[in-house]
Order: structure tokens, then C-alpha cells, then sequence
């Protein structure tokens, strides 16, 4: 390979990872992970720190609420960010998160803005807002 191409190879990867931390930065700046919706949501049975203790997990005894903070661990060291998803938006069946025929927070969270939005900025919306908690769920994860 010539010099020549070779510096435009060179070129070319650098503009690249210039241009995605450009955009991991602003994703991360629209998706802060903050811990007001995880307990609003999901901390009277995940506890206040994602371990599984909330206060509900004392009200119906053999309830497993799962340690959030172990994720990552427990799928050889990756955040499965789009199963988190699907589990919270209701995609994936949880028994506990109630029927899928009715996702309980992508239902809740489309609650909040039906009557003052239009379908598409709906759908956005909820998907910001899971989109929070999926990423709030993954700053808390255990090495």
C-alpha cells in the first residue's frame, strides 16, 4: 500500500472515531443516567440500589426481584442494552412487570404525554424515557 493511501486510511479512521464520540457524547447528553426514574419505577422492588430489596419484595413473600447490578456479570461481562430494553418497554415477558398485551411502562410512560402529544412524539418520548432507565440500570452495574 502506498504512503499516499495509506495517510488517507489513517485520515479516514480518525474522522470516524472523531465523528462517533461526537455522537456518544451527545447521546449521553440527552440520556443522562440519573437515578429519579429508576425510583420512581423500579426501586420499591429492585431497592433503592437495583439489589433486589425493595419494600414490595417484603409484601409478597417468594418474590425475586433480581439484582439489576448484576447485568453485566451475569452475561459474560456485557450490558445486553437492547434486552434491558425490551424487558422495561415490555417486549420481553416479565411476569412481575404485569401483561404484555399492555406493557406497564412503556404504557405509563405514553401516559404522561397522550393528551398533549402527537402519536410520533409520543413514541419518542417513551423511548427516551426507557431509554434513561436502561442507561441508569447500566451505570450501575458491578465489575
Amino acid at each position: 500500500m502506498s504512503q499516499t493511501i495509506r495517510a488517507l486510511v489513517v485520515a479516514a479512521a480518525f474522522a470516524l472515531c472523531q465523528a462517533a464520540l461526537a455522537n456518544a457524547q451527545d447521546v449521553q447528553g440527552i440520556f443522562e443516567p440519573t437515578a429519579d426514574e429508576f425510583r420512581n419505577s423500579c426501586a420499591s422492588c429492585h431497592g433503592e440500589d437495583g439489589k433486589g430489596f425493595g419494600f414490595l419484595t417484603r409484601l409478597f413473600q417468594g418474590m425475586d426481584a433480581g439484582n439489576l447490578t448484576q447485568i453485566s456479570k451475569n452475561n459474560g461481562g456485557v450490558f445486553p442494552l437492547e434486552a434491558v430494553f425490551q424487558t422495561i418497554d415490555g417486549s420481553n415477558e416479565v411476569a412481575a412487570h404485569g401483561p404484555r398485551e399492555m406493557p406497564v411502562w412503556g404504557e405509563r410512560y405514553m401516559g404522561r404525554c397522550r393528551d398533549e402529544c402527537d402519536p410520533d412524539e409520543r413514541r419518542r418520548e417513551v423511548r427516551r424515557k426507557i431509554l434513561e432507565l436502561v442507561y441508569y440500570i447500566q451505570s450501575i452495574q458491578e465489575r
